[in-house]
């Protein structure tokens, strides 16, 4: 148990480090995101069955080959001051109700 939380801790420590500063929706940040939710389920199930280290690695393997294949329908791509401006599949700009591009300020891109 107490490697499962040693391999949790480290997990979401590495994910903090790459997402940056008001987070990002890339492949590498929704690789390492599922990797850590895979292996935290992966141990607790592996624990169940007797053998919680194999059942992280295996959860993690699993959770980071998800994070990456799922990819969203809308992300957000940076405009020429490097402000975020949200896209859809096609790269298409998506625009509100008043026919403005829906900027997200918080974050840089």
């Amino acid at each position: 148990m107490k490697t499962l939380i040693i391999a949790s801790a480290i997990a979401l420590g590495c994910t903090g480090c790459v997402a940056g500063p008001g987070g990002s929706n890339n492949a590498a940040n929704r690789t390492i995101t599922g990797a850590a939710i895979g292996a935290a389920v992966g141990g607790l199930a592996g624990s169940a069955v007797a053998d919680p280290l194999s059942g992280a690695v295996v959860g993690a393997v699993a959770g980071g080959a998800l994070g990456a294949a799922v990819n969203p329908n809308h992300v957000f791509r940076p405009d020429t001051r490097g402000y975020c401006y949200m896209v859809d599949a096609q790269g298409r700009p998506i625009y509100d109700e008043q026919g403005q591009v829906i900027y997200d300020y918080s974050r840089r891109c």
